[in-house]
């Protein structure tokens, strides 16, 4: 179970874009596309506007056989929207570890309504300066300032989480930062793949969502409130640079059998 998830988040701030992109890059050495759905019409409710992101179009003929799950690392970066946000976003919250990424000195802070999924102070930026994932399937983000960064330091998550997890037919699951799904068994999701539909932690331990004993990973995939049903998973995204996902025992874009 991911530790201390945030409450419920509220809607997007007017000056936001919330609609979603045609694509999104997947990894940071040799980025591949993933297709993504298309805008939403303008009587339908953007991504930015739920809790569950959007689920993908099934894959294009382009899109290779899958061999083995791929694990990559994604951040913020010049193809994301970045918003700056003023004042202290870490008001009323203090920074504290998050298991949403792979690496030291990730951290979320902030009320709910800020959507602050996963932090890193920015290199080079001002003294207490820090860039926020906030809907890794759209691709939005946010700097913040906050005194209460300066000097912030946090050890790595031991079992961290994906931010988004792209299944074997192309849906995109995307970490939410409140699980108000009704799931059976009392089991629990902080990856949601579309209305009424999420990835399931495992119902031993509630930590994991994988089983990676073959090349292909698999998952449990729960939709409508229905039975369970183990899936395929293409590829797994970490908040997490290559320099990261090294030290963790992955490359990035391989999968752990792979690594020499």
């Amino acid at each position: 179970m991911l530790a201390g998830c945030l409450a419920g988040p509220a809607a997007p701030e007017a000056t936001e874009s919330t609609s979603a992109p045609a694509t999104i890059a997947v990894r940071q050495d040799a980025p591949q596309e993933v297709p993504l759905a298309p805008d939403p019409s303008p009587t339908t409710p953007s991504a930015g506007q739920h809790e569950e992101p959007a689920a993908s179009l099934r894959p294009t003929a382009e899109s290779p056989p899958l061999t083995r799950t791929r694990v990559a690392g994604v951040w913020p970066d010049s193809t994301w929207e970045i918003v700056d946000l003023p004042g202290n976003a870490c008001a009323g919250s203090l920074p504290r570890a998050t298991d949403w990424a792979v690496g030291e000195d990730f951290f979320r802070c902030g009320s709910a309504d800020k959507r602050l999924l996963v932090c890193r102070a920015v290199e080079g930026g001002q003294a207490g300066e820090a860039l926020c994932v906030r809907d890794p399937l759209t691709r939005s983000a946010a700097r913040i300032r906050s005194s209460m960064l300066v000097g912030f330091t946090s050890h790595a998550s031991e079992m961290p989480n994906p931010l988004v997890v792209v299944l074997a037919d192309g849906t995109q699951c995307g970490a939410v930062p409140r699980d108000d799904l009704e799931h059976r068994a009392g089991r629990q999701s902080w990856l949601h793949c579309g209305p009424d539909s999420a990835l399931l932690l495992d119902q031993t331990t509630a930590t994991h969502y994988f089983n990676r004993e073959e090349p292909v990973w698999t998952a449990e995939l729960e939709e409508h409130g229905g039975e369970p049903r183990r899936v395929e998973v293409r590829e797994v995204l970490f908040a997490a640079s290559d320099e990261d996902l090294r030290d963790w025992g992955f490359t990035a874009g391989l999968t752990a059998d792979e690594i020499p």
